[in-house]
């Protein structure tokens, strides 16, 4: 039997012991909420920690030392930092969300795509537009973009290029930019690191949704970000009614009509 299947038939009890406890709720935070943190990180010097109203703002610099790092950036999209890695929040407004990348390397998931907002990662001045539900990796040391999953479009003072699933592109240097394809299987670090976190994303999302349908029938459901005060973290609750993200995590909203059981497992 599913956990949702468990809380629907188990619902008098649960309702009974969750009504002395407070209820996931939609806050919407805005750009740059620091969703987690690991390890040596600091927010303009000063040790970052993590929760319901901690914040990178608009040109605050977010550094990881022996640590990581996660950010959210537009709905269902997360931004994980590797060690040594340094972020800032270039600009931020309802429509449009822009990060450089400062030092290091980092990885965005992107879970939902929202065609009326952009989302723009900024490394060694290519600006690269995400356009697509996937797995980014940016690299500033040895500035570079690979794409598991998903589509981008990368432009400088001088090129515009679209990036596809499986390829990788050099920033370095004044030549035209080419991209080049390389092997799906070769991760790094900051992507073991990002695939733990996808799971602990996606079982913050499930028990939210279920959260959700046993306190109000998902009366007020909207897609965006839920405060969850179990797991202590944003969760991620999709428009459609089933989505799976690009780390094979199962996403459902609880205004779904139909319920699927959640899905845990990296389909790459």
């Amino acid at each position: 039997m599913s956990s949702l299947k468990r809380v629907l038939v188990c619902a008098p009890v649960l309702l009974a012991g969750m009504a002395i406890l407070p209820q996931a709720r939609a806050e919407n935070p805005p750009p740059g909420a620091i969703n987690c943190v690991e390890g040596h990180v600091t927010l303009d010097g000063q040790a970052a920690v993590a929760g319901e109203t901690a914040m990178a703002g608009p040109g605050q610099l977010l550094e990881t030392q022996q640590g990581h790092a996660e950010i959210l950036l537009t709905p269902g999209a997360f931004l994980r930092m590797a060690e040594n890695s340094a972020v800032k929040l270039d600009a931020s407004s309802p429509k449009s969300v822009r990060v450089e990348l400062v030092r290091g390397e980092v990885l965005v998931e992107m879970v939902q795509v929202d065609k009326l907002l952009s989302l723009d990662i900024v490394d060694k001045g290519a600006d690269a537009r995400l356009e697509k539900a996937g797995i980014y990796d940016f690299n500033a040391t040895q500035p570079a973009i690979a794409i598991y999953d998903g589509k981008v479009r990368v432009e400088d003072d001088r090129r515009v290029i679209s990036l596809g699933k499986g390829e990788e592109l050099a920033l370095a240097g004044d030549g035209p930019l080419k991209p080049r394809k390389f092997n799906l299987t070769e991760t790094n670090p900051v992507y073991a690191w990002s695939r733990q976190r996808a799971d602990y994303d996606a079982r913050a999302s499930e028990w939210t949704a279920e959260s959700l349908i046993a306190l109000d029938g998902a009366s007020q459901y909207a897609t965006g970000w839920y405060w969850n005060p179990w797991f202590k973290s944003w969760a991620f609750m999709p428009a459609r009614p089933y989505r799976v993200s690009p780390f094979g995590y199962g996403y459902y909203a609880p205004n779904a009509p139909q319920y699927m059981a959640p899905v845990f497992g990296d389909f790459r």
